[in-house]
């Protein structure tokens, strides 16, 4: 984080000149201004932000309807905007988006469980507080505060990215002088949460503290569960330098590597129970091979070889990559599940739910086919073959920075993308698009659509700048 201080200081210092649209660079870094000053002044409760609200913010939702008390956690809720602010403080060095990047942080400190972790949402009402147990209450006199919901859930990124933030905004603050206790305290409960979560084999469940009673304690790929621990403590190691998190990632790759499956079926479970053996979660998720998650655990192993330098984290791939490969359905694509030992593919009838053989009628809320698969991964493997792997992992580890002039081409070329988007721009300095939750000609405030745009502008107005953040 100091470098990227340093980076915008000098840029600043040089001013150089370069062949570039200078008035729309300021457009764009006012517009960036505009939308991040409206959002934290009209949309933020708390500091943070749901997942999506109407246009005029009279009503908000996360993944489903939540109330005007509360934040979303799970992305492309709170920390997610939070990370849209400090990319653009990054590309910037503007105070203005490091003070919503921290007082975004400031929201997840408050809604911090007592355990470290955080639950799908923050709500602030005096009820909220009740029914979770806020790491702010410790010590409080009054057991109502002290007594509600205390589970962390790792599901859907939410701990995962609302830590990230923490850790994220946390160097920032360090780096740009202003370093605050409160925030670095909950970034280290929040790491001690994840490393106390980790099985000793090396896995992640569901949720923590465990209940001994279904299958949110199993160790869960499912939702990218266990990337996203991975590589929230790879994060972690790389800002913090702490031994803990680097064994974390090691111990994750270990316990990868002893849960793939045996050979013809050389992929990965959705979820494994205690004795590493695959396991039933929803009544829609089998114990069988899963595709989805097996391909996410394949990109996730080459990130572990780059990141350890350790050449056996990419063994278990050519076996996988294998079949894949002799698995696709007639219609190109591939069964999210196929049955253990039969390979035969999964699917349950709709109104039933009975497991079958047939996909006629299966449900809809849940994608029983697609396109789980790429020869990305393969393309990936010929490449290190091609470089060596030595040379391959000293390219990841550290990737030449661009010369000026690559940076300004690319720039150059966004130019068009950034006109339009500023055209998009509603009076407040915001984007809205139709659909979601509230119907499909509804126009609404999709979280996810702005952090594109803003991230597009901090990449623009970096790479014009002359430093392009991260």
């Amino acid at each position: 984080m100091r470098r990227i201080i340093v980076g915008i200081v000098l840029t600043v210092l040089a001013a150089p000149c370069f062949a570039l649209d200078q008035a729309l660079v300021d457009e764009a870094t006012e517009a960036m201004r505009t939308a991040t000053s409206y959002l934290t002044e009209q949309a933020a409760v708390g500091g943070g932000y749901a997942g999506s609200y109407l246009a005029d913010l009279s009503d908000q939702w996360g993944e489903g309807h939540i109330s005007a008390t509360m934040n979303w956690v799970q992305p492309p809720g709170s920390p997610s905007t939070g990370m849209a602010f400090v990319r653009e403080w990054e590309a910037t060095g503007d105070p203005l988006f490091l003070d919503a990047a921290k007082l975004n942080a400031e929201s997840l400190v408050w809604g911090q469980l007592e355990c470290g972790a955080w639950y799908y949402n923050i709500d602030f009402s005096p009820t909220g507080e009740q029914r979770y147990y806020y790491r702010h209450n410790v010590g409080s006199d009054d057991p109502k505060l002290t007594s509600g919901r205390n589970t962390g859930t790792m599901d859907d990124n939410v701990t995962q990215a609302a830590t990230r933030l923490l850790i994220a905004v946390d160097r920032a603050l360090e780096a740009a002088g202003r370093p605050d206790e409160a925030i670095h305290e909950a970034t280290m409960a929040a790491l001690d949460f994840i490393l106390e979560a980790q099985y000793d084999h090396g896995g992640w469940p569901q949720r923590y503290p465990l209940n001994g009673r279904s299958y949110q304690d199993f160790m869960t790929f499912n939702d990218n569960t266990m990337r996203d621990c991975c590589q929230v403590m790879a994060y972690a190691w790389r800002e913090y330098a702490d031994q803990r998190y680097y064994d974390s990632v090691v111990a994750c790759g270990d316990f990868i590597i002893n849960a793939q499956l045996p050979a013809p079926q050389a992929a990965w479970a959705q979820q494994y129970d205690a004795d590493l053996k695959p396991g039933w979660a929803r009544r829609f998720e089998p114990a069988c091979v899963c595709t989805a998650e097996s391909y996410g655990v394949m990109r996730l192993l080459v990130d572990l070889a780059a990141f350890t330098g350790d050449e056996r984290y990419l063994e278990p791939l050519p076996a996988a990559i294998e079949w894949f490969e002799s698995n696709a359905l007639p219609n190109g694509k591939r069964a999210r599940f196929y049955e253990l030992k039969t390979n035969r593919p999964l699917y349950f009838y709709a109104d039933t739910y009975m497991l079958t053989y047939d996909g006629s009628n299966a449900p809809t809320h849940y994608s029983f086919e697609g396109s789980y698969y790429s020869s990305a991964v393969s393309t990936t493997l010929g490449q290190i073959r091609e470089a060596g792997f030595d040379n391959w992992v000293a390219a990841r580890q550290a990737p030449d920075e661009p010369t000026r002039e690559q940076q300004i081409a690319a720039a150059e070329e966004m130019e068009g993308d950034v006109r339009a988007l500023l055209d998009a721009r509603t009076d407040n300095g915001v984007w809205l698009r139709k659909g979601g939750y509230a119907g499909n000609d509804v126009m609404h405030l999709d979280m996810r659509d702005v952090q594109k745009r803003l991230n597009t502008l901090s990449a623009y107005v970096g790479n014009a700048k002359g430093f392009p953040g991260r």
